[in-house]
């Protein structure tokens, strides 16, 4: 039994070491991209476009037909022979009933480049579908760093809750003592109680906090939520403000933003389908060649089943509709300079978003030099007013504000952090960034 159950063990302990083990963004951001349905909605769309290649390619090679067919026809034509010292006679030509089998080859020779505009248009439409899929996966990986931050802001607050919670606790355990010993009244007491439920009502917000940010990522990882533990790193990459200073941010955004590449892509679509359009303009060529087995066949007197073929070149030209061609020809051009126009819009609202991201991100990191500094100060003037309490020299007020303040500004300095690496998540955002 022992070589069945060391096994069975190993794998139990492999498992609880990997619940145990915090999810990491980067570990995160893979799972989502594997299991999270708009990606595969977008891998599905791709797959489509490439399937409409084929069926354009298709349109231009030559096709095989075989076809069958049953006429009834009421009249036959006869030729009546009446010939002096002979008896008269009518002579048939082919059957009522015509039955036809046919199998016919035909290939377009020209169409006016249409179905080469087609090809293009379907080559296109795969381009504009992999450049969908890009933005599905950047938008998602982006979508959770954000629920990931939040989990960790609330994780943090918590903790900082939890360690304020046990200080109190023991302020209030000494003001208790001073109390039953007659050196403090009852005032004090109250005033810590009153405290530490505040504490607590701070903590319970940032608890559903959490929760609600682990639930936000776990439907993105597909995973349940009450199997979630992420780390508290929150280690950031200023790849892109460094970028940002040396001038090359918007470069990069204008090349990598997928809306702005689709734009493009569109902006090509539109030209082919104008060139498809403008083949009405020209005529269009087929050849074909038929083998047909049927009776009466070409030999309408014998009306016997025989073989035979044909074989020719179809052209077709439209002359004149009423100028519907140009219309519709017209009515792409517009679509296309639209589409320029919100190209150009759409630049000029990145390098905007660009400025006023990079602007908050400089503040943010002024706004946790302050912070550093205040909590410094506050955690100083807390350990002096607790000194002085327990001296007889400070009220029981002053502890409850000196905890406060320091509380507050840890807060806000956790706040600013997670706020610093969500602006850098929403610059990578608008600048298309995926590294």
């Amino acid at each position: 039994m022992k070589w069945l159950i060391l096994p069975i063990l190993a794998l139990l302990s492999a498992a609880t070491v990997s619940a145990q083990t915090p999810l990491s963004l980067a570990e995160a951001q893979r799972l989502a991209m594997e299991r999270y349905q708009d990606v595969r909605r977008a891998e599905l769309s791709v797959l489509r476009a490439e399937h409409g290649v084929d069926a354009a390619r298709a349109r231009r090679l030559p096709r095989l037909d075989a076809s069958a067919g049953y006429t009834h026809v009421s009249e036959t034509a006869q030729i009546d022979l009446a010939i002096p010292g002979f008896p008269a006679r009518s002579i048939s030509f082919g059957d009522g009933n015509i039955w036809e089998t046919a199998l016919t080859a035909s290939v377009p020779l020209f169409t006016g480049f249409r179905l080469d505009a087609m090809q293009n248009i379907a080559q296109t439409q795969i381009a504009i579908a992999r450049e969908a899929l890009s933005g599905t996966r950047t938008a998602l990986r982006h979508r959770v760093t954000v629920a990931y931050r939040q989990a960790q802001l609330a994780q943090r607050s918590i903790r900082i809750y939890d360690e304020q919670l046990q200080w109190l606790s023991a302020q209030l355990n000494t003001i208790q003592q001073l109390h039953a010993q007659g050196q403090a009244i009852p005032y004090d007491t109250l005033q810590l109680s009153t405290r530490i439920t505040a504490l607590r009502v701070e903590k319970a917000a940032a608890g559903s906090a959490e929760r609600n940010a682990l639930l936000m990522l776990a439907a993105y990882i597909v995973r349940p939520a009450s199997s979630l533990r992420i780390s508290e790193d929150v280690r950031v990459d200023e790849t892109l403000l460094a970028r940002y200073r040396a001038g090359t941010l918007a470069e990069d955004a204008f090349s990598r933003r997928t809306d702005l590449r689709m734009l493009e892509h569109r902006e090509t679509l539109i030209g082919e389908r104008i060139r498809a359009e403008k083949a009405d303009y020209l005529p269009s060529v087929h050849a074909f060649a038929s083998y047909r087995y049927g009776r009466p066949g070409v030999d309408q007197i014998s009306n016997e089943w025989m073989d035979y073929y044909t074989a020719g070149v179809n052209l077709q030209w439209n002359l004149w509709s009423w100028s519907g061609d140009r219309s519709e020809v017209e009515q792409q051009r517009i679509t296309l300079e639209e589409t320029a126009q919100e190209k150009s819009l759409l630049r000029s609202e990145i390098q905007t978003a660009i400025e006023r991201i990079v602007n908050e991100i400089d503040v943010l990191q002024r706004t946790r030099l302050l912070l550093d500094e205040q909590v410094r100060q506050q955690s100083v003037k807390q350990q002096l007013v607790q000194a002085r309490f327990v001296q007889g020299l400070a009220t029981a007020t002053e502890v409850v504000d000196a905890e406060t303040a320091l509380t507050t500004a840890r807060i806000q300095r956790e706040q600013s952090e997670i706020r610093y690496a969500i602006k850098l998540t929403e610059l990578a955002a608008e600048t298309g960034w995926t590294e």
